[in-house]
C-alpha cells in the first residue's frame, strides 16, 4: 500500500494528537536507522504504523489479535494490548508482510528478550520521538539513543520498572525479560 494511503486510513483510526505522535516516531525511526545502518524505510513504516490500533476499544483490539496468544495482563490492558492488535492490523489493513516491520510494531511497548535491532529502534523511538512530553530522564535517554542501543534500552526498560512500580502495577513478564538482557549495561548508566 502506498504511504498516502496508509496516511489517509491512519487520520481515520487516530486521533489527532495520536496521528501526530506517529508522523514523530516514524522520523525519529527512520533517523536512529540511520545512525545505526538499519533499514530505513522498514524503521520508518513500522514507526508509522506502531500505533495504528491505539484508539480501538479493548474489544476491537482482542478481535484484531485473532486469537494470538495473550495472557490475563494483556487481555485486559488497551496499553499492552494494543501492540499485538496493530501488529495484526498493520496486516490485515495496510498490507504489511515483512515479519521484522510486523515484529518492530509487535514489541514496541513491552520489548522481548533477544529483540532486533529494529525491534529496539522502534521501541527507543516510541519513547523518545520529538512531541514526546518531557519526563526528568528523557534528554538522557535521548542522548543515549545516539552513542548506544543497548545501553539506551535498558534505560528505558528500567525508566518503565519505574513507571509501573510508582502505579503500583507489575511489569509485564515480556518487559521483565527484555530488562534481564539489558542488565550488564547499568553500570555505563550510573558511570556518567
Amino acid at each position: 500500500m502506498k504511504r498516502e494511503k496508509m496516511e489517509y486510513k491512519l487520520k481515520k483510526a487516530l486521533d489527532a494528537h495520536r496521528y501526530a505522535h506517529t508522523l514523530g516516531v516514524e522520523q525519529t525511526a527512520r533517523e536512529m536507522a540511520r545512525s545505526f545502518g538499519e533499514d530505513e524505510e522498514k524503521a520508518a513504516l513500522a514507526g508509522l504504523l506502531h500505533d495504528c490500533a491505539k484508539c480501538m476499544t479493548l474489544t476491537q483490539m482482542l478481535k484484531a489479535a485473532k486469537g494470538a496468544p495473550l495472557d490475563a495482563v494483556m487481555k485486559e490492558s488497551k496499553a499492552l494490548l494494543h501492540a499485538v492488535a496493530g501488529m495484526y492490523t498493520a496486516e490485515a489493513v495496510y498490507g504489511v508482510t515483512d515479519p521484522e516491520v510486523l515484529g518492530a510494531i509487535r514489541w514496541h511497548t513491552t520489548g522481548r528478550a533477544g529483540m532486533t535491532r529494529l525491534e529496539k529502534i522502534v521501541y527507543l523511538a516510541d519513547i523518545i520521538e520529538p512531541g514526546r512530553k518531557m519526563f526528568d530522564r528523557l534528554p538522557a535517554l535521548r542522548e543515549a539513543c545516539r552513542r548506544d542501543l543497548d545501553e539506551a534500552m535498558h534505560m528505558a526498560l528500567a525508566m518503565s520498572l519505574d513507571h509501573v512500580a510508582a502505579q503500583g502495577k507489575t511489569l509485564h513478564p515480556d518487559t521483565l525479560a527484555a530488562l534481564r538482557d539489558y542488565e550488564p549495561y547499568a553500570g555505563e548508566q550510573t558511570a556518567e
